[in-house]
């Protein structure tokens, strides 16, 4: 990982995180226990402070930039921009963007693509798609045990990773 120091500010990690190589950590910047941070995720803590939680999957090409705070155990696919504040248990599908201000709720999907736009409020057990993303519903049951199914695939392909020696400290 590359870790570079902003206006006095250091990233912090928790030891047991993962964080591949090319993955930037940049200023005021903390991820939490067995949180993992993929190739070419760029986390730029340089104009407000970002908190990432305990077991959080934040995949490839990703970037969270501004005052962000993202809850645990929450998901983050490949390609989305993340501006605003994401709650525990929540899923952020490939390619979306949660813009400056947004608040997505505990428990929520936001779908493939969507955009959370300025300062919208998503409450918790949202559904959310469309440009720009609207609800669209609440979760089902069926949503929330798909959601519980992948995560721990995550963990254990993490726990691969660190077996292996991947991306050591």
């Amino acid at each position: 990982m590359i870790v570079l120091s902003f206006g006095g500010k250091t990233p912090r990690v928790a030891e047991s995180a993962l964080v591949a190589d090319t993955a930037y950590l940049i200023g005021d910047v903390e991820i939490g226990d067995n949180t993992s941070i993929w190739p070419g995720v760029v986390i730029r803590g340089d104009a407000a402070p970002i908190r990432v939680g305990s077991n959080c999957h934040i995949e490839e090409n990703t970037v969270l930039h501004g005052l962000v705070t993202i809850g645990d155990n929450t998901m983050i696919g490949h390609n989305c921009v993340v501006e605003g504040n994401v709650g525990h248990n929540t899923l952020i599908g490939n390619g979306a963007s949660i813009l400056v201000e947004a608040k997505v709720g505990d428990l929520c999907i936001v779908a493939a693509n969507a955009v959370v736009l300025e300062n919208m409020d998503i409450p918790p057990r949202s559904f959310v798609a469309g440009v720009p993303g609207r609800i669209r519903g609440e979760l089902t049951q069926h949503n929330i045990e798909m959601m519980e199914f992948y995560m721990p695939y995550y963990i254990g392909l993490v726990e691969e990773y660190k077996k292996q020696g991947i991306w050591r400290r």
